[in-house]
Parts: C-alpha cells; structure tokens; sequence
C-alpha cells in the first residue's frame, strides 16, 4: 500500500529555535485567603527591546472574568495579597522607574521607590504595612570620601566571600537587605543593616514580629547558607530562631497562632554542602528548637526539574496559608515536581502528580491551592485545586497546536553496582525505525524531568535521536544516596553510567554509533568536557556554560568556595593530585572530538575563565575547537537571558551538529 502524503508546505511543521518569540511563560501565582482571585504573571519575549515584559492578571474566580491589569513596556513581580483578599500589592518598574503599586477595586495606589525596587512582598495582618527586600548600598567604616580637586580612584574593594553573585553581578558594595513600607505615609523604613544577605520576610499572624532568611557571605559558617531571623516590628534586634541549628533553614512560614514556623532545611553543618536536601521541618519558636516533619520523606523540596522554560533548581518553598492545618510544599520525585501538604504532625498527602512538573503554588484556606503546571507539550499552564479536584483556567500558548512536537519516552537502564538509571530519549518526527539518525546525548547532574523543552523539540524536528540521563550524582529525584553517590569522584561511576546508557542506545537498529554528539551545560558542560577526554566515540561536542579546572573553580565560581569540598571530597591546598585529577582539563590533550564552547561573558556561576582555559589549550595543541562568548549574559542564558541570545545559542549548537554529524 502507497501512503500518501501531503505536500511539505501544507504539513505542520516542528519547532525551531525563532519560535523563542511565541512563547508565554507563567511565572508568579497569588491566591487570595478568601479564595476569589487568582494573581498571576506571564511573561513575554520582547523583540524590541531585546527583552521580556511582564504583565499581572487577575481571575475571578465566582465569574472567570480574566482582566490584565499592567501593560506597556513594563515588568510586575512580587504579587502579594492582603489578608482580607480584596488589596494586591505588587512591584512595578518601567523605563527604569520602579514603585510598588496597590490593586483594589477602586483602582490603584502608587508608591515611588527611589534606587532598588523592592521585592519579596509580604503584607502585614493589619494591611497598613508591606514588608519587602532592597539591594542597599552598604559603607564600609574604613571607606574614604572623594576630597575636592583629587579625581577618584575606580576601584572595587572586596572584604567577604560571594562579593559577586551569578546574575545580581559584583555586589561587593551592596547587600539585600529587609524594608517595611508605611502605605499610610510611603515612608520606607530599613529593618536590617548588616553585611548579610536578607531574604523572604514574612509577617507573624499579630504583625509585632517578621521572620527572615539571613545568609553570610562566608560559606565555611553555620549561617553561610541561609538561617531564619525573627525581629520584632518597630524597633526590635534581630535574633537566630534556632540558635543552635548548624545546617540551612529557609522559607519561614508563620502558624498556628505564631507558635510554630515552618521551614525548609537541613542540619548538615559546614562547610556547606549543596548536594544536601533541604526537607519539611517545623520549629518551635519559644523553645527555639526544630524537628522534621514526614520522617521518611528522602526526596527535595523545591522544584529542581531543568529544562529551559524557567530557571532551575528554583521554588524550595514552605507556604502556611492563615487559619488553614495544611503546609503545602514541592517535591522532586523521579523526573516529576509534585505538589504536597503537611500538618504539624506529619501527615502528609501527595495533591498533584504525574508526568508533567509542578512549578509554582499558592494555597489558601479551605482545601484551595492555585498551582502552575508543564509537561511535555505544555511550557506551564495555570489550575486551580480544590477539595481533590483540578481545573486548568488558562490557554497561554495555543500557537502549539499548529505544531508537531515529539513527545519523550522515558525508560530504564542498568547502570553501575546493578542499579537502574531513570533515562528519556526523543525521537526525529516523521521517525522510520528502518533508518539510522545522529543522536544528540544530553548530560547534567541535575536533574531531568518531564517539564517542556523547547531546545530538545528543534532538534527532533531537525532529524536527531535525542537522549538524556540522570544517572548517579542527579541532584535531586532520586534519594539522598544518589545524589551523594558521585561526590570525591566526579567524572568515575557516573561517567560510567552515561556510557553505559550510550551502549545501551546504539544497540537500538535506528541509532547510528558513527554519528553520536554530546552536550550539556553547567555540570553537564564539565561531563561533555570529560566524556571527550576519555573517549572517542562522540564525533561531535558542545560544552556549554562548563567547569574544565576544579582547581581554578573554587576562587572564580560564587559558589565554589561552598561547593568544591561537597563535589570533588577535597580542597586543592589539601589535595592538588585528587582536585586536578577530576578536572576535565587535565585529560584535554586527549581530546580528538570537535569541540564548540559556548559561555557567557558575565557567568559568575563557572567564569568565564574556565572556558578560556579549555579553548587556549585545545587550540594551541591543534585540535578542532571554537569559542562563542556572549555579552552581558550570565549562567542563566538559555533558561533567561536576552531572547537574541538565546535564540543563537540554539542554532549555533545546531550548526555545530549539522556540520559534523549530518556530514
């Protein structure tokens, strides 16, 4: 029988990377106590200004009347209700003005904020009051003043640890610091001023006290990543909840009748590890005490699924709403981010599930919680739960449906030690199992997931295989044991594990072996760097954002002081033989595989550096290598930074493929 198909040009076609430009991303969502609203934000790719606006819309829930309540060229974040559910208070900037502005029903209040925005929006019981985070100048005592006719030297003078930060930029001279502002005068009132970073303020059910999360600058410490403060409001000193606590502790949430907050953390003292889960904990605040709720829950608060729809391992919240039994929470399961709930006993229930990622909540009172939710054909859509039932309210992107997508399959493949490895592979549209096609192997030690992935779609409507696996070492998903299983042997049995994958995908009849690429970013450009130092079975490379010399990475990385020790079981003063031997660029003079680099200018997570000392080897040994840096973009590129950018970093790994696996 002859099938017979349409001509080319009245198919649907797949994605390619311009399509960057239709996108709707749904970012913050805010329920009101009382359960008729839903704030939320969508963000927009912005060709004009090489950018993104973000606009507010409101819900309402009794009607499904949807308004849009910001416009223009201009970006609202920092939703918050009021405790009474009919005031929405948010910060706005446009044109490089910013201000945080108050929604009711009779229209909108506006407040001016000179320098720094302030974000992370709490409102206090009474509604006369908005708590929030600035970045702060900060004046050392020892700093000097300009004298008259005596020009002034341009220096940056660099006294803590993280004195850069991946994104914020050199923050040497300013710190985050917790704000009240008076509605009734518009005055702002500091609350903190300390060479600390402050973070998510959140008013007591009384409104006398604010709970924060302080984090020093100085990682070797109990307080380097993150511990809470309570601070009496006006007028009191901040204090430790937990005096004693020599781990993280982050995300306060007030409760029952402000006796109890609840928390993410962990109690593994420093130098601190990030390869620790933080979990549900619920701490005592007279006692000044904690204990975990849900004991044998081994997965990871937060939403630590990586694609390149939102940032990463983002979300490690804890959200009480007033007067409700219930703490609600994410937790990465497997390639999923589900949504739970808590009571102080330690009962808890999984809500919402499946294959798809769970990546921002906002309970309410009552069994109410509004949630955004992606899977493999959706970038995130927003729903409601209520009382055991879910209801999607909106359709951000519906262009989709003109499109074909190439949904992924997941599996499972013995790794090393008889273990399973949780693996997803995609394949070409318009896929023949009687055919060969080039396979593009993504790695990471983070972890992927089910969320939607614009980057992986272009390249099976290109013609690729495309697989990826989270094997030992995965951050998250899959117990704390396999994620510590890796560490002090970066580039050992997890390697393995990814070659074992590949072994076990070039015995499918329709992978073709010679024609096999590899790529990955971050911790996966650090896995794309060593797999071609110790093979040669890749015909192509792209490392992308990559750790190359653990040796340099502790200096130059703004988490490389904290997280060397954690990943490599070592510091290079201690151990220079064991930190050079993990680090990929030791293996580069056995590099045979055409190697793009592709890095951001203003990467404070893995330096630009790491990059260049990749490139100048390799080129100076003859190899086949090239190097794209883009400007004024930091780690984040291809989840946040300049559409254009990310639009090019697409196709420049595209072309790197075409050209050498398509040959």
């Amino acid at each position: 029988m002859v099938v017979h198909q349409p001509p080319a040009a009245l198919r649907r076609r797949g994605l390619i990377s311009e399509d960057l430009m239709k996108f709707r991303w749904l970012e913050e969502i805010a329920l009101a106590p009382d359960g008729r609203y839903i704030a939320y934000t969508i963000k927009y790719p912005d060709a004009a200004t090489n950018g993104y606006l973000i606009h507010l819309y409101l819900h309402d829930l009794n009607t499904d009347r949807v308004q849009r309540l910001t416009g223009g060229s201009s970006q609202a974040t920092a939703i918050a209700w009021n405790r009474e559910g009919d005031r929405l208070a948010y910060s706005y900037q446009e044109a490089g003005a910013a201000s945080v502005r108050v929604w009711s029903a009779d229209g909108v209040q506006v407040y001016p904020v000179e320098g720094y925005p302030l974000g992370s929006l709490d409102w206090s019981p009474d509604g006369t009051r908005l708590a929030g985070v600035r970045w702060t100048p900060q004046r050392h005592p020892e700093d000097r003043s300009a004298h008259p006719g005596i020009p002034a030297p341009t220096i940056r003078v660099v006294r803590r640890l993280r004195y850069k930060q991946d994104g914020p930029g050199w923050v040497h001279d300013r710190y985050a610091q917790i704000w009240v502002l008076e509605l009734d005068t518009g005055d702002l009132v500091q609350v903190t001023a300390s060479e600390c970073d402050y973070s998510t303020p959140r008013w007591s059910s009384r409104g006398d006290r604010l709970a924060f999360v302080g984090t020093s600058r100085e990682q070797n410490i109990p307080l380097g990543y993150g511990q809470i403060f309570v601070c009496a409001y006006p007028g009191g000193t901040p204090h430790l909840l937990l005096p004693d606590w020599q781990g993280s502790a982050i995300s306060p949430a007030w409760g029952e009748d402000d006796g109890y907050i609840a928390f993410a953390g962990h109690n593994s003292p420093p130098p601190v590890n990030r390869r620790n889960f933080w979990q549900p904990y619920l701490a005592d605040v007279a006692a000044g005490t904690a204990h975990k709720l849900g004991a044998d829950i081994d997965d990871e608060v937060g939403n630590y699924a990586v694609a390149d729809q939102r940032k990463g391992l983002a979300n490690v919240t804890i959200k009480w709403a007033a007067d409700d039994p219930w703490i609600y929470f994410l937790l990465t399961e497997q390639g999923a981010t589900n949504l739970y709930r808590i009571d102080t006993s330690g009962a808890y229930e999984r809500i919402v599930s499946g294959s798809s990622v769970t990546f921002e909540y906002s309970p309410a009172r009552g069994d109410l919680c509004a949630y955004g939710q992606a899977d493999p054909t959706h970038p995130g859509e927003l729903f409601l739960w209520s009382q055991g039932t879910s209801r999607r309210l909106t359709d951000l992107n519906p262009w989709l449906r003109e499109y074909r997508l190439s949904p992924p399959e997941d599996y499972w493949y013995d790794g090393v030690d008889g273990a399973k490895v949780h693996a997803w592979l995609i394949k070409p549209l318009d896929f023949d199992p009687a055919r060969q096609y080039p396979t593009i192997v993504y790695v990471h030690c983070s972890m992927f997931s089910w969320d939607f992935n614009h980057e992986f779609q272009t390249y099976a409507a290109a013609g690729y295989v495309v697989a990826y696996f989270n094997q030992r070492g995965t951050t998250a998903g899959y117990g704390q044991a396999w994620t510590h299983a890796s560490e002090g042997d970066q580039g050992g049995k997890d390697f393995d594990e990814i070659m074992l994958g590949v072994d076990e995908l070039v015995a499918r009849p329709y992978v073709d072996a010679a024609r096999l690429g590899i790529t990955g970013g971050s911790c996966g450009g650090f896995l794309t760097n060593w797999a071609i130092g110790h093979t040669n079975r890749f015909a192509a490379a792209v490392t992308q954002r990559s750790i190359t010399n653990q040796v340099s990475f502790f200096g130059t990385s703004d988490i490389g002081p904290e997280c060397t020790r954690g990943e490599i079981g070592t510091d290079a003063w201690e151990n220079l033989a064991a930190t050079w031997r993990q680090s990929p660029i030791a293996y580069a003079h056995n590099i045979q595989t055409p190697l793009l680099i592709l890095h951001a200018a203003e990467d404070y997570r893995c330096a630009l550096e790491q990059a260049e000392e990749m490139f100048a080897i390799l080129r100076w040994l003859g190899k086949t290598v090239e190097m794209v840096i883009f400007d004024h973009e930091n780690h984040g590129l291809t989840r946040g930074g300049r559409p254009g950018n990310r639009i090019e970093h697409q196709r420049r790994i595209m072309g790197w493929f075409e050209k050498y696996l398509k040959h």
